[in-house]
C-alpha cells in the first residue's frame, strides 16, 4: 500500500513539474537568445549551446505565408508589430541575434538588423521592416548586401520548407 501511495505521489509530481516546463513550438519557429551573444560571434558557436528565450518570437501560427523562392514571410498584423518593437530606439547597429528552428531542431542563426548601422554582417539577416500595411519580413543573405554573406545559404533547408508545406503556408 506504501509503494502505491508513493507511485501515485512521484507520478502526480511529475506531471506538474512538467506542466512548468515551457513550451517550444512544434513547427517553424524563429527564438531570440536568452543572452547577450553578439551577433557576430555566432558563427563560431554551437548552436546547441546557445541558450534561447523560452517563446519564440515567431511561431508557425504567426506566419500566413512563406515564399519558397524569395524567402518572405508574410505575418500576422501582431506578429508584424513584436518584430518592428525589436527596432526601439536605441538602434541595436550590432544586429538581434536569432536562432531558426523546426520543432526541437535547431537549423540556423541569424540576426535582426537595422538599416542605420554602419557595421557589415556575414550571416542570415532579417532587415527591420517599414510597411505597415504589408506585414512581410525577407529572410536575406549579408548586411549591406547579399556579397557580405560567407558560408552556404541554409534558408531552403528542407525541414523548414516540410514544415511549412505541411502547414500549407508554403507558396
Amino acid at each position: 500500500m506504501k509503494k502505491l501511495r508513493l507511485s501515485v505521489v512521484v507520478l502526480l509530481t511529475a506531471s506538474i513539474l512538467m506542466g512548468c516546463i515551457p513550451s517550444r513550438a512544434t513547427g517553424f519557429s524563429v527564438f531570440l537568445l536568452a543572452d547577450q551573444t553578439p551577433a557576430t560571434e555566432l558563427s563560431v558557436v554551437n548552436l546547441d549551446d546557445v541558450e534561447l528565450r523560452e517563446e519564440p518570437i515567431l511561431s508557425g501560427d504567426d506566419i500566413i505565408t512563406y515564399s519558397r523562392e524569395r524567402h518572405e514571410i508574410e505575418l500576422t498584423a501582431e506578429a508584424y508589430e513584436r518584430i518592428r518593437q525589436l527596432f526601439t530606439l536605441p538602434a541595436k547597429v550590432r544586429g538581434i541575434p536569432f536562432v531558426v528552428c523546426v520543432g526541437p531542431d535547431r537549423i540556423y542563426a541569424g540576426a535582426f538588423w537595422t538599416p542605420v548601422s554602419s557595421i557589415s554582417f556575414d550571416g542570415v539577416v532579417i532587415c527591420q521592416p517599414f510597411e505597415r500595411d504589408e506585414r512581410v519580413i525577407r529572410i536575406g543573405l549579408g548586411y549591406p548586401c547579399p556579397e557580405a554573406f560567407t558560408g552556404q545559404d541554409p534558408r531552403s533547408d528542407e525541414r523548414i520548407l516540410q514544415s511549412m508545406e505541411a502547414a500549407g503556408k508554403l507558396r
